[in-house]
């Protein structure tokens, strides 16, 4: 039996109630996570089957973290259920199920990323003779991507073609993109009725984390899934769906309501923010009109320090107040790692890395360039994936000439040519095609090259071994060190990689190239937020990277109109949305939450003078004094932070006796507005501080 005991009566309420629709309103903080995975622990200790359990969100960290937890609560039964994304999930029900659709496709289809997917936009667009300035691969895919999750249905003549031809191009290569994982899918619930008839019968519970984020098409996948039991328990908090941009949903919550009458739970218990930055976060969301079920959220963590909020002269002041803000919230023991700056789009970056590089503050921008998507990467698994499947024309087409081959575009056109025409594979083509006899041999080569990998691959036990194997045969290897230093991070990048297979050895007991195909599978359902960014770095990020994270200290910055709510916030139903971005960014801090806005800002060109956003008035919080040091002190910077939210000042004059916690007993020298001089012992001199510093303490005359 589990520990009820360790669940607050709500959680335990939602733990326990096993049959029919639930719906878990939790708010940030309130243990979702924990909830969630007691329940399905709860369920396999009342005796039901973990193989009839599926639990489905968003990334992979998730469901790594759900499953983990489950099997730390009933061990090894909590492996048998499937517990994963959306994607990961139908990816491998159409590995099984897909050919029942008869289009063609078989079991070993291709799963395609987003660059993968622009890189087929770029090239048709290109055969049919398109200006690719207009047509661009970064818009085609998103509205390709809007309409096939049900946000757009219109796309003009041309952009129809391309659309078909994308799609067609997909089909004749055996490959799914990320959106056609769920459609396709759908598709098969939809036209084979014993299919379904059988899954509903295999899943007879469904849970979903992060239901606020849930668009039109998974909406659609869960009603055919959960069957007519309606056995379907969702977690959420449609307060923090802020995923419109990517189809998420936010009707979906009211049409579960309406369809499924489900028994409603809610978590307003928080167990990660004070009080006071509870209290702001509930004063802004409660200015939206169109909230499902509203909750105020409480904590047992005491009221904690103020709010802070500061007006800075300009984007650079902002920055160099969060920069000093930093040195001394890092001088007085907090990590580079607790601490976060947060902004609503990705520009306002600039201005503080430019300060952070200056004054030699460590940071990384989080959901940067991912791990799997450097090229170095992703050209070793088109190896693996090129011999796994000979079919795979996309793989092919990456690394035909990597390393350099003598194989150009104009080889490689008319190989897909004579692919289309005879219906046969680029990897097949290769002997038929008439070309010259170099060009020919080239060929050959790289064919003999991808079967003797192949062969290799076959006698493979020692899944890292892979990596090593397709470095050093393909002469990637030999490539990458002929181009000197500059290359050694790319080497070492693919050394890394074999963590990933080594891992696999242990996540799929099976047979190596069962294994590696579903590793690779994986690899193709990863996205920026399943990477981990642990070094003892500041977080640069805007507020959508961060969501399900947690931070001691928030800087929230550039909170000004214009900019948060954005100027591309036209209706209300936008404002509300931008609204829920700010309470998501708020609840990310645990202890402090700095929010900043500067009254002149450089964009665009040009400087811009900016009125305050109108959330930090809905927030209800008033502005503190701002704070300048009077001058570099290397070993005290000036305490910001702690100044503004001193409220009893302690008067100090000169020859009063004090003690510091650091430098021990002093006495004071001086005294200014600004600045109080104590002078220490022999070891430490005279030091200056701001008046009401919290780490200086008078000493009473009797001591």
């Amino acid at each position: 039996m589990i520990d009820l005991t360790l669940l607050n009566k709500e959680q335990s309420k939602a733990v326990t109630h096993i049959n029919g629709p639930v719906s878990v309103i939790a708010g940030a903080g309130s243990g979702k996570t924990k909830t969630l995975t007691y329940r399905i622990a709860y369920m396999i200790t009342e005796g039901i089957d973990p193989q009839s359990i599926v639990a489905v969100t968003f990334t992979n960290k998730a469901a790594a973290e759900m499953k983990e937890r489950v099997m730390n609560l009933v061990g090894e039964k909590g492996y048998l259920t499937q517990i994963s994304t959306f994607h990961a999930f139908c990816s491998r029900f159409l590995r099984n199920e897909i050919t029942n659709l008869n289009q063609g496709y078989t079991r070993r289809f291709l799963i395609i990323d987003e660059d993968d997917s622009k890189q087929i936009i770029r090239d048709t667009v290109k055969e049919l003779n398109y200006d690719s300035n207009k047509y661009s691969s970064n818009r085609l895919k998103n509205l390709f991507s809007k309409i096939k999750n049900g946000q757009y249905d219109f796309l003009d003549f041309d952009e129809t073609k391309i659309f078909n031809a994308y799609n067609q191009y997909l089909k004749d290569n055996n490959a799914l993109d990320f959106d056609d994982l769920i459609l396709k899918t759908i598709e098969v619930f939809n036209r084979c009725p014993e299919v379904k008839d059988y899954y509903n019968r295999q899943y007879e519970y469904i849970l979903v984390d992060e239901f606020q984020d849930t668009n039109k098409t998974q909406y659609e996948l869960l009603k055919l899934l959960i069957g007519s039991n309606n056995n379907i328990f969702v977690v959420g908090d449609p307060d923090q769906s802020i995923y419109s941009f990517r189809g998420a949903h936010y009707e979906n919550q009211n049409r579960y309501m309406i369809e499924f009458s489900p028994k409603v739970y809610v978590l307003d218990q928080n167990y990660r923010s004070t009080t006071k930055i509870l209290d702001a976060a509930n004063r802004l969301i409660s200015y939206n009109s169109g909230r499902t079920v509203e909750k105020n959220l409480t904590s047992n963590l005491g009221e904690g320090l103020n709010v802070v909020h500061q007006i800075r002269e300009s984007d650079r002041d902002e920055a160099y107040f969060v920069t000093k803000a930093i040195e001394d919230l890092v001088f007085k023991g907090t990590d580079y790692n607790d601490i976060a700056v947060l902004y609503r789009a990705n520009a306002i970056s600039r201005v503080f890395e430019e300060s952070f590089l200056k004054n030699n503050i460590p940071y990384v921008i989080y959901g940067g360039l991912s791990f799997f998507q450097r090229k170095e990467i992703k050209d070793i698994l088109a190896y693996i994936r090129l011999c796994l499947n000979p079919m795979d024309n996309i793989s092919l087409k990456r690394i035909i000439n990597v390393p350099r081959r003598k194989i150009g575009q104009v080889t490689i056109q008319k190989l897909e040519t004579y692919a289309t025409i005879y219906n046969v594979s680029l990897f097949d083509a290769i002997d038929k095609v008439d070309l010259g006899k170099t060009v020919k041999q080239n060929l050959i080569d790289f064919k003999n090259l991808i079967i003797n990998l192949t062969e290799s691959l076959s006698k493979i036990n020692h899944l890292p071994d892979v990596v090593d194997l397709v470095g050093k045969k393909s002469g990637y290897y030999d490539m990458l060190m002929s181009e000197g230093n500059e290359s050694k991070d790319r080497l070492d990048n693919i050394n890394e990689l074999k963590a990933v297979f080594y891992q696999g050895t242990f996540d799929y007991q099976m047979p190596p190239l069962e294994a590696l195909q579903l590793i690779l599978d994986d690899l193709s359902l990863k996205t920026d937020v399943d990477f981990d960014n642990s070094a003892n770095t500041v977080k640069l990020a805007t507020i959508h990277q961060v969501k399900g994270l947690e931070f001691k200290v928030v800087f929230l910055v550039a909170l000004e109109e214009g900019i948060f709510p954005s100027e591309q916030s036209f209706s209300e139903f936008d404002i509300e949305e931008e609204r829920r971005v700010c309470y998501v960014a708020m609840t990310r801090a645990k202890e402090r939450l700095i929010i900043s806005h500067a009254r002149t800002r450089f964009r665009y060109g040009e400087i811009r003078y900016n009125m305050p956003s109108r959330f930090i008035t809905e927030m209800d919080i008033l502005p503190d004094k701002p704070v300048t040091p009077v001058r570099e002190q290397p070993l005290s910077p000036y305490d910001f932070l702690d100044n503004i939210n001193q409220t009893e000042k302690e008067e100090i004059i000169p020859g009063d006796r004090v003690k510091h916690e650091k430098y021990g007993f002093g006495v004071v020298v001086g005294l200014d507005e600004d600045v109080i001089k104590i002078a220490f012992g022999m070891e430490f001199g005279i030091k200056m501080f701001t008046p009401g510093h919290p780490s200086i303490k008078k000493v009473k005359k009797d001591i």
